[in-house]
């Protein structure tokens, strides 16, 4: 066995979010020299449980291996329905829990690289109901040139956390991660915990309250608030947070593939 790829491959797994439960069974798979190697797991994240299937293959010319990705089964509530389920490469980083974000229908940050090798940043999300080659959810896209700033969307609302430095990065790379993320605001005239949730695709910030009931941003700015690009669009809001997020909402804005980056593959994940 190659001591060095089977250390390798324990740091890409703990990387990932699988600490070091696999490794045994990783190490056995490795000894035995077979070309393609599967883990499976579950995990149990907010209360819900998502199977993990992993998979790795031998090099074709050493006893090298890659681990080169994982399907991700996020199990319904009602158990009479189907699994949502993903396959994520691992040429993306993206990690366990951003996988169950992603399966839940939040978006997530990533650093990226287009199919010149080149770096760029983009949102990710899935769209929950379309499904395209290999069974894949539809994989949306929002580049860091789609106009999005997430700082800029959360200190338009009256987040008591932005008053602090640290909780705000905090909170950033949180939300960046496809966390939701509980905040103190104020709602006529008292202090409210709420959650909130980063959402590109309408370049704003999705708000709950603390029964994750879609909260309007007008009712947190004032009754007179107009609505703006940064609210809440009105197709969204008084809905249970339950609303799968990949429903079709009114006429969504162009994504990358169809604005600022035309001529940019989008990866797949």
């Amino acid at each position: 066995m190659d001591q060095e790829n089977y250390e390798f491959l324990t740091e890409k797994l703990k990387y990932t979010g699988f600490e070091d439960k696999l490794n045994a069974k990783l190490k056995e798979e490795i000894k035995s020299g077979k070309e393609n190697i599967t883990l499976s797991t579950s995990l149990d994240i907010e209360g819900k449980k998502m199977d993990v299937d992993l998979y790795f293959k031998k090099s074709a010319i050493s006893d090298r291996y890659f681990f080169n990705k994982f399907e991700a089964s996020l199990r319904n509530e009602n158990p009479e329905l189907e699994p949502k389920r993903h396959t994520f490469y691992q040429n993306q980083g993206v990690t366990a829990k951003e996988a169950f974000n992603l399966l839940e229908g939040r978006a997530v940050f990533k650093s990226l690289t287009d199919s010149d090798k080149e770096p760029y940043k983009a949102w990710l999300q899935l769209d929950l109901s379309a499904k395209e080659d290999k069974n894949n959810f539809q994989v949306n896209q929002y580049h860091e040139k789609y106009g999005f700033n997430l700082e800029e969307a959360l200190r338009k609302l009256p987040i008591k956390e932005l008053k602090d430095d640290t909780k705000t990065e905090w909170m950033i790379k949180a939300l960046q991660k496809g966390n939701t993320y509980p905040v103190v605001m104020e709602r006529k005239g008292l202090e409210e915990v709420m959650f909130i949730e980063a959402n590109p695709k309408f370049k704003s910030i999705n708000v709950y309250d603390a029964s994750m009931n879609s909260v309007k941003t007008s009712e947190i700015l004032g009754k007179d608030q107009k609505k703006g690009e940064d609210q809440i669009p009105d197709e969204l809001s008084g809905k249970k947070k339950d609303l799968k997020l990949g429903e079709k909402v009114g006429n969504p804005e162009p994504t990358l593939s169809q604005s600022v980056g035309k001529g940019r593959n989008r990866p797949r994940i």
